[in-house]
């Protein structure tokens, strides 16, 4: 039980499930990360556009019930003039109260004008005789319908440092004054807007059906009368519904906002809300920065472990390809070890039987290899397994294979050869070994080897079936003295 504890503790402590779930975790945290700033972005995004529709309904609201009360003034003035149509309205004290009352109930933010045949501009309460201005050269003197309607023209002032007023005109059947105005004081009406407007950077804007500006906040004199640019104004499809937001690009792309219409219900007005797209979303910025910062600060020590963990496992995978190497070689000569030769014999017999093609080994002995190591020494004995490992090498191809079994003591594995085959290479074999000479102290020195050759039959079941044989050979081999083949 102790057991099976440690082993499970120690596949779930390894390297490469570190690597895992290390991936793993940082896949899940930046996939929750990119989940919560869609969704933020997307509840903000809401959360602004609700903002703006509730801030574009207070202004349609308020800019419906001031306008209202200018037609309904406009209507008032018209029926006194209706009913009396001897009497001069520049001078009528009836008249005079009746403006002067209305002055009072709307704290001055509207005032009515008379406009002659010819346009010149005449304020009723005013002391002096003379006309305020002629404009005959306004949108509003030449535009406005006759049969009652109302027509609001683009903003004016009557003096160049004064403020801004907004004219609504309505036609009157009369000769003397065909047209009366109503002037909205825009400096009130844009100080409404200053206080609701989102700070620092929302605007308000009020805007006639044709796109042209009328009162904005914060205030801009130079825009006022200039018809907007830099948007598509929704149309005559948004005067049919209550409200629309929509993101805004200009041409560069370099300013996006949210902007927020609404028309005002029985005029041809347009308010427009704003906000910028980055002050929107600062909130959302801003948090998104920290959440990116604190998913980076966990991601990269998971990294660095993740990467300390891969060389650790490439670190591990090195050591464990050369253990296996030094399981399966001869450290000194470099031939596989008699493990490895005897596991890959087994491999390769049962190939060979089910291919049914033959095979063959060699098992050499060196002659009198106890001599040399006593004589000469085991240096040179080694020298002697070494040279003879490098020259029974070149004697064999690239698919045999050659081991190491005991001291002195070789096996060679051959391949898709038969037993004469086998014995034409033991026979290079014997060649190239007499050629060997050892300098040493004592003198240079030679050696033989013996061979006992045998190959597989159908009958062997294993490696110790095929060796008894090549050992029974390499005894034959022996007896009949040294450097001597034999074949069992």
């Amino acid at each position: 039980m102790v057991k099976a504890t440690k082993k499970h503790l120690e596949e779930w402590a390894s390297p490469r499930t570190v690597i895992v779930f290390s991936l793993l975790f940082v896949a899940a945290l930046w996939a929750a990360v990119s989940f919560w700033i869609v969704s933020a972005r997307d509840e903000r995004v809401a959360t602004t556009r609700e903002s703006l529709q509730r801030m574009t309904h207070a202004v349609e609201d308020q800019t419906r019930r001031q306008f209202r009360l200018a037609e309904v003034i406009l209507a008032a003035c018209a029926n006194w003039l209706a009913a009396n149509p001897d009497l001069d309205p520049a001078s009528a004290p009836g008249f005079r109260r009746l403006l002067e009352d209305f002055r009072d109930r709307t704290a001055a933010t509207i005032e009515i004008r008379l406009l002659a045949a010819d346009g010149t501009a005449i304020d009723p309460l005013s002391d002096s005789s003379e006309p305020l201005a002629n404009v005959a050269d306004s949108d509003y003197f030449r535009s406005t319908p006759a049969g009652g309607g109302l027509f609001i023209g683009a903003p004016t002032r009557r003096k160049p440092e004064g403020n801004s007023e907004l004219p609504i005109a309505s036609r009157l059947p009369t000769q003397a004054f065909p047209i009366l105005v109503a002037v909205i004081d825009l400096s009130k009406l844009t100080t409404v807007y200053e206080k609701q407007r989102r700070k620092p950077g929302g605007v308000i804007t009020l805007l006639r059906a044709d796109g042209t500006i009328l009162a904005r906040a914060p205030n801009d004199r130079r825009l006022l009368g200039q018809a907007i640019t830099g948007v598509t104004l929704p149309g005559a499809q948004l005067l049919q519904k209550d409200q629309a937001v929509v993101l805004e690009e200009s041409g560069d792309k370099q300013r996006r906002q949210f902007t927020s219409y609404s028309s005002v219900p029985d005029f041809p007005l347009l308010v427009t809300v704003s906000v910028a797209y980055d002050e929107a979303l600062a909130l959302w910025q801003k948090q998104t920065l920290w959440i990116l910062m604190l998913a980076t600060c966990v991601t990269v020590p998971l990294a660095v472990v993740a990467f300390r963990s891969l060389q650790l496992l490439r670190t591990l995978a090195n050591q464990d390809a050369e253990l296996q190497h030094l399981a399966n070689t001869d450290r000194l000569t470099g031939v596989s070890s008699r493990q490895h030769f005897v596991a890959a014999f087994h491999a390769q017999l049962q190939q060979a039987d089910s291919a049914q093609k033959p095979l063959s080994i060699l098992l050499v002995d060196i002659d009198f290899f106890k001599r040399i190591n006593d004589g000469y020494g085991h240096a040179t004995g080694d020298q002697a397994l070494i040279s003879f490992a490098e020259a029974a090498t070149t004697c064999l191809r690239g698919a045999d294979m050659i081991g190491r079994l005991g001291a002195g003591e070789f096996a060679m594995l051959l391949l898709d050869t038969d037993i004469s085959a086998a014995i034409a290479v033991a026979e290079r074999i014997r060649t190239v070994v007499a050629d060997i000479s050892i300098p040493t102290e004592n003198g240079t020195v030679h050696f033989t080897v013996s061979v006992g050759a045998s190959q597989a039959s159908a009958t062997d079941q294993s490696f110790e079936d095929v060796l008894k044989r090549a050992i029974e050979a390499l005894h034959a081999a022996r007896a009949s003295g040294p450097d001597q083949l034999a074949v069992v």
